[in-house]
């Protein structure tokens, strides 16, 4: 369900009971009120357990008993990964289940006393009030093949994270014992090298070979690999390096276990990759979204993974708030501020349709002349970044268009539907 604020209100009324959680990792603290603000008894705090949550169910059902409420409504933070399984459970049971900001519990908990202290108890009642005045909103908690691909895109990333720590120890661990390699091979990642870093670790080890042989060895491995040329220098670079001796045996063990970290993760990044277009493949949506010219399997998958299933989101308006690309004005009286984005919403879908346009610019045409009229119009010249953010909200609005109505991206419609205003396009 996604309302807005009058609506959110319209259903708080004498029917409802209001309740607010505190989580932790141990146990949670729960406390109810009316939609006037009113509490109902002392809170409970309850094990974060089956047990708990059965003990949570009953003293919410003689509260609504007691009070005669017909309807429930439970709002908590969603900070940390504490939430999820009592948010999860909560929707498995059919309760109406809400999010507060965990800004505004922050804020808004002194209204009351002008007391600054934090409680458990005291976070609970804040969380109950704000749900109270209709300042929550709907978790995106996926389901089915959408929480796999959610899933499956943060292995993906974690492993990337992981890929990118490994190279830099190996670049580390490079600069420390064979500096000189540079002066062969542009990059360390080159087949060959790591061949003959493997097999024989140090430059004391390398120096020691003989360059025919060792051509033939990489040969066999890889047919379209360097010259024996490259081979005699990385040979001769060997003889004059200065790098570290001391302690070659563990210099040897951390090698290996750089380059079996490397191979592993490279290996397990491919096989994600392939579990991910598997996935795509039962979601048409991500087919729809890779005909848009710029934006392949990967982008696709990652930005279904963050919204979830499109067809539930009414309007593009939420797309865009649900990536923090809503837009924000400070101003006081005459005083006009700068206008940005909200930044309140999903990161990595923000990450992901950035970089999706940055690409986008220099390969798809229509995205290209909009960037370029942008910032070259007469009037109101937008900054590099300022365009590129008016293109992803322009990219979210195009996807909810060709998933809702269940059409092809039309690049030639897409720009004959933008009217640019006269006094916009004099100079241009």
């Amino acid at each position: 369900m996604n309302y807005n604020q009058n609506e959110r209100l319209n259903q708080l009324n004498e029917n409802i009971l209001i309740i607010g959680i505190d989580v932790a990792k141990k146990f949670h603290v729960a406390r109810a009120q009316d939609f006037r603000g009113i509490e109902f008894k002392k809170g409970i705090k309850f094990d974060n357990s089956r047990q708990g949550f059965a003990e949570f169910e009953d003293w919410k059902d003689l509260l609504q008993s007691e009070y005669n409420k017909t309807k429930v409504i439970i709002g908590m933070e969603p900070t940390g990964p504490y939430w999820l399984p009592l948010a999860r459970w909560l929707q498995s049971e059919g309760y109406w289940t809400v999010t507060v900001n965990p800004a505004h519990v922050k804020k808004s908990k002194e209204f009351d006393d002008n007391n600054q202290a934090k409680t458990d108890y005291r976070d609970a009642r804040v969380i109950a009030q704000l749900v109270k005045d209709a300042r929550f909103s709907e978790p995106n908690l996926l389901i089915g093949i959408y929480e796999e691909l959610r899933n499956a895109k943060n292995i993906r990333k974690m492993m990337n994270n992981d890929l990118k720590r490994i190279k830099n120890q190996i670049i580390n661990w490079l600069d420390r014992y064979f500096p000189e390699y540079q002066q062969v091979y542009a990059s360390w990642e080159a087949k060959t090298f790591l061949y003959i870093l493997e097999k024989y670790k140090l430059p004391s080890r390398i120096a020691e070979l003989d360059a025919e042989k060792v051509y033939s060895e990489v040969r066999e491995k890889h047919p379209r690999g360097i010259g024996q040329k490259k081979i005699e220098s990385l040979i001769k670079a060997s003889k004059e390096s200065i790098g570290i001796t001391e302690g070659p045996q563990m210099a040897e063990k951390e090698l290996d276990y750089l380059l079996k970290r490397f191979d592993e993760l490279n290996s397990d990044i491919e096989d994600i990759a392939n579990t991910i277009e598997d996935l795509c493949e039962k979601l048409p949506e991500v087919e729809k979204i890779t005909h848009i010219k710029g934006i392949g399997i990967i982008t696709a998958s990652g930005i279904v993974a963050e919204l979830g299933d499109i067809k539930s989101y009414k309007n593009s308006k939420q797309m865009i708030k649900m990536a923090g690309l809503s837009l924000t004005e400070n101003s006081s009286g005459t005083k006009k501020g700068k206008t940005s984005i909200s930044k309140r919403g999903r990161k990595d879908l923000r990450t992901i349709l950035y970089r999706a346009v940055v690409g986008m610019i220099r390969t798809n045409e229509a995205f290209n002349k909009l960037y370029r009229y942008y910032r070259e119009r007469a009037k109101n010249q937008l900054e590099g970044k300022q365009a590129i953010i008016v293109l992803a909200r322009k990219l979210l609005r195009i996807i909810h268009t060709i998933v809702i109505k269940d059409i092809d991206y039309d690049e030639e419609k897409m720009l004959g539907a933008i009217k640019h205003p006269e006094e916009f396009l004099t100079a241009a």
